[in-house]
């Protein structure tokens, strides 16, 4: 008798194996990401551009430009995916992945770099395609637990990408770091080609019923969604506009030049592990009521907490507050999208989650181009911009969410 492998290993249900592909896709990326973005300003000053403003002003651009187009190509692409299926977009998009990183470790110029940088924001973003891909086919008694995962996966993978990408960048340089990249954008295309199955083929075993797309002016109508997209906005802005900007302040704070990717690369991931600590807790505390507050006090902890990293004189003080910062003041996003999992109709789902999926990537687009605008200020100006955005958003989140923002599910 001849037994199926893959029953002895995946789940049965399709839609599991869909959330098991969309994870493991997520964690190749994210990683791959990460191993070299972060190093951006360094690889930068590699190619000949001269002076610190300089560097951080390009480092911004090259990490703009390419989630800015695809926040605003998302609508398009989505509607795209509707006639043809998501399983075909994010394929494009992988695939669009693996080559921009191979190429991009061959680039002789900056400017190669930007019309790289421009060619990926064209194809597509794949964070744009995750969380509406793993909604689609995720029963409602299963959605926030898997949206919780799925954040905790690309924040654990984002942290993870930074520490190994410094070490790969200080032992192999930041050349070869791409093309290892480039690899795992291939696995991931690979792991969702075999393994996932487009919403279509398996909406009966998921319980769902027909979608429908919807206009983001229908969609500011759902409860609170304007908060939600300001947080996700400004939440993933100040988290962007750490990278090009680090690794140059721990040049100024005494570090030798030898060593900056490493010791770069170890803030940011430490960061970033806070981040998903504090998602893994909140995902367990987030019970009636719970949300609205625990937003505020993370909104508030965030700006007392940038303030003295624009303040410090050492790398270990900068050090401890990132870590602060991620432990005190992260798992914003996982509020918003539980949050939003609970208030957003079925039936629109797919299309609400692109709305803040984009919000999300306008927020990482505009954070790290901003942040090397104020490098020509100070270096540390970025720290203190972002303690004004936290403050800003408490206030307005404070006078605006009301009661809105819960985690009771919506009658369907």
């Amino acid at each position: 008798m001849k037994v199926d492998a893959s029953r002895l290993f995946l789940p049965a249900e399709q839609w599991r194996r869909n959330r098991l592909a969309i994870n493991i896709a997520a964690a190749l990326v994210f990683s791959g990401f990460t191993f070299v973005v972060p190093f951006l300003p360094l690889y930068v000053r590699e190619l000949s551009v001269q002076g610190e403003a300089n560097i951080a002003t390009w480092a911004g651009l090259l990490l703009m430009v390419a989630p800015l187009l695809a926040s605003l190509l998302a609508p398009a692409w989505g509607r795209v995916g509707d006639r043809y299926g998501m399983k075909l977009m994010i394929e494009r998009c992988t695939l669009a992945m693996a080559l921009h990183w191979v190429f991009f470790g061959l680039a002789g110029s900056v400017y190669h770099l930007l019309i790289l940088r421009i060619a990926l924001g064209l194809s597509g973003g794949f964070a744009t395609l995750s969380m509406p891909l793993l909604v689609a086919t995720t029963p409602k008694d299963h959605m926030s637990r898997s949206i919780g995962v799925l954040q905790t996966v690309q924040m654990i993978s984002s942290a993870v990408g930074p520490m190994i990408g410094g070490m790969l960048a200080d032992w192999i340089g930041i050349r070869r770091t791409c093309m290892v990249s480039a690899a795992l954008a291939a696995a991931s295309l690979a792991l969702v080609h075999f393994l996932y199955r487009d919403p279509d083929e398996v909406a009966s075993s998921a319980g769902g019923g027909a979608a429908r797309s919807i206009s983001f002016r229908q969609a500011i109508g759902i409860p609170a969604f304007g908060l939600m997209i300001a947080v996700l906005f400004i939440v993933n802005f100040v988290e962007r506009s750490f990278a090009p900007v680090i690794p140059l302040y721990v040049l100024t704070l005494g570090t030798p030049l030898h060593h900056a990717a490493k010791t770069a690369g170890v803030i940011l991931s430490l960061g970033l592990f806070a981040e998903a600590v504090s998602a893994v807790v909140l995902g367990n505390r987030l019970k009636e009521g719970a949300a609205r507050r625990i937003l505020l006090w993370r909104l508030g902890a965030g700006a007392v907490i940038c303030l003295p990293m624009g303040l410090v004189w050492s790398t270990a003080q900068l050090m401890a507050l990132r870590l602060a910062l991620g432990l005190l003041a992260g798992g914003c996003m996982v509020v918003i999208y539980t949050a939003a999992s609970r208030v957003i109709p079925k039936e629109t789902r797919a299309t609400s989650f692109s709305f803040l999926a984009s919000a999300s990537l306008c927020g990482a687009s505009i954070g790290p181009v901003m942040a090397g605008a104020l490098t020509h200020l100070d270096i540390r100006a970025t720290f203190f911009f972002n303690a004004g955005l936290f403050l800003l958003l408490l206030i307005y989140a404070s006078r605006s969410m009301g009661a809105a923002i819960q985690t009771t599910s919506p009658k369907e």
